[in-house]
Parts: C-alpha cells; structure tokens; sequence
C-alpha cells in the first residue's frame, strides 16, 4: 500500500477541521496521510488569501522534504483579483462567456501550478504540488445531502432543494455576495457556525456523498490519490 505524505495549505479553520477531522481518516485507510495547515504564520486564523501571502507557505513545504507532496484548499469565494488565472476568467466573463465552475477553478489552479513551477524550479513542483480551489466555498459541499443539511439546520428540506434548483451542482452556487453557500446557510439558519456546524453536518453527510455530488471536489481526491510513494523524489 501506498504512504503518501500530502501538506495541504488551507483558508481557515473550517477546512483545517474539515480536513484533520473528515478527509483525513477516509484517505488515510488507502494510504495516504493529510495534514492541515492553515496559511500564515503559526497562531493566525488564516484568511486573506493572496498569492504571495500563500506562495511562502507552499515554497516552505516544497523545500522542507523533498518526499512529500503539497496541495491547498482556498475559496474562490473573495480569492484576491491577482490571484493566477483570476483575470483570465474575470475577462471571460466580462467578454460574455459562461464558464463551469470546474472551468473556473481549472483555469485558476493551472496558471497557479505554472507560477510555483517558475518559483521553485528545483522542487518538482509539477510532479508534488496539486492545487486546489474550492468551488465557489467550502459550504458548497454540505447541499450534496440537502436531507441531512436540513435536518441539521432544522429547516424543511424543501428550502434547500429550492437553492439546488436554481444551479446546475452544489459547486455551481455561486460567489454573489449575498447568494455564496456560506451566506445561503446563514439565511437558512442564522445560527449556523462555519467551523462547529460544518463539521457535524459533513461528517454526517460524508465524503462519498461528496464526490459523487461535487465533480471538482472529486477530481482533487482523484488527483491525490494517484500520487505514488517515492514519486515525490523524482
């Protein structure tokens, strides 16, 4: 069996307990070992994602050990402007096109592969670093079960199948302001609380629903789990 080691460089602690608590223990019985760690330096809440602010971190486990694999889970949602990629799909969208949510986030993680690949051109970056954007907030990943999600907010399900109906996907909720997951939630139950709530209600909900509901989630896992032991020394 494989031992892979993947650091991931998350947002905050919503996706720091997200991972350590409900990713971890589903990936680890098929070899692979995750570990959160928030952006910033250590005692921060995280947050204010920025491409330079998130590139030091990244860089520090690229160089630490050369036998492990980085990768990051970042909202789109408030993802700064400068962000790689980010202009290329503002432009797109400017100039009239519909892009997938998938179309978006692949746009942003390959300009942000390619950036760190010119960064740290001796830490094979493009063999050990798997970049991840949420679409469009981690909190789109809990309407993959809208039974559980609204027995958990104590809602009628019906309100939940009523936000699911107007996208195309969980993933597909967009990155309005006043329209993202985490603000749909809050509507729905103005006690939600992102770190506490969210991990109750994913835990519940549980990561194969996830990926059979949210296609990019989906394809991270697929992508981190075609990483090989020893393939991070190449």
């Amino acid at each position: 069996m494989n031992n892979v080691e993947i650091y991931i460089v998350v947002e905050g602690q919503t996706e720091q307990t997200f991972v350590r608590h409900i990713l971890a223990p589903d990936m680890a019985g098929k070899g692979f070992f995750l570990h959160a760690a928030l952006i910033g330096k250590p005692g921060h809440k995280g947050g204010n994602i920025i491409f330079d602010r998130a590139t030091i971190d990244i860089g520090n486990f690229l160089k630490e050990r050369s036998d492990i694999y980085v990768s990051t889970m970042f909202d789109y949602f408030r993802i700064d402007d400068n962000w790689p990629g980010r202009d290329f799909v503002i432009q797109q969208i400017k100039s009239g096109a519909t892009l997938s949510a998938a179309e978006k986030a692949n746009a942003l993680e390959n300009a942000t592969l390619t950036r760190i690949k010119k960064l740290f051109p001796n830490c094979n970056a493009e063999g050990r670093f798997v970049p991840y954007i949420e679409m469009h907030e981690f909190e789109a990943l809990l309407f993959s079960n809208p039974d559980i999600l609204a027995q958990k907010l104590e809602i009628e399900v019906d309100k939940v199948n009523n936000i699911l109906a107007e996208y195309n996907g969980p993933e597909e909720i967009n990155d309005d302001p006043l329209k993202a997951p985490s603000k749909r939630l809050e509507a729905l139950n103005s006690t939600y609380r992102k770190v506490a709530m969210g991990k109750i209600i994913a835990d519940s909900i549980g990561i194969k629903k996830m990926r059979n509901q949210c296609p990019h989630f989906n394809d991270w896992l697929t992508r981190m789990e075609k990483l090989s032991h020893g393939g991070a020394n190449r």
